[in-house]
């Protein structure tokens, strides 16, 4: 008995299509969220990643692998209200990029005083 889980998905579609002109895309994110419910952690992730992935790409398309697995480490409400906001989408999205930035930068000077510190060392030995 306790599989049966249609009372709170179809709440929530009639609540959204009483509350919104976007009812086309919550109805999807109203299955998402009723099939989550059911679903292992690791497919729950799988799931979520399938569903974030194109839209990521439409957006970054260099880095969308990344930023996905970025955002997939948020809480799953989260996750799916960035499903559900493109705003908020666009913003988590861009906040991903500048902390790539950040650590390729960091990554960079790290490698650029190894380098140097290693030319430092062969000179010493000479």
């Amino acid at each position: 008995q306790g599989r049966n889980m249609t009372a709170a998905p179809m709440q929530g579609g009639m609540y959204s299509s009483a509350h919104g002109h976007d009812r086309e895309q919550q109805q999807p994110i109203i299955a998402l969220a009723s099939a989550l419910a059911n679903a292992s952690p690791e497919h729950q992730r799988m799931m979520l990643g399938e569903n974030l992935y194109p839209l990521v790409a439409q957006l970054e398309t260099e880095h969308a692998a990344k930023v996905t697995g970025m955002l997939l480490e948020m809480d799953q409400t989260e996750v799916l209200h960035l499903l559900e906001s493109p705003e908020s989408l666009r913003g988590k999205v861009a906040e991903a990029m500048e902390v790539l930035r950040n650590v390729a930068q960091q990554q960079h000077a790290s490698n650029a005083l190894h380098n140097q510190l290693s030319s430092l060392a062969l000179n010493d030995d000479s």
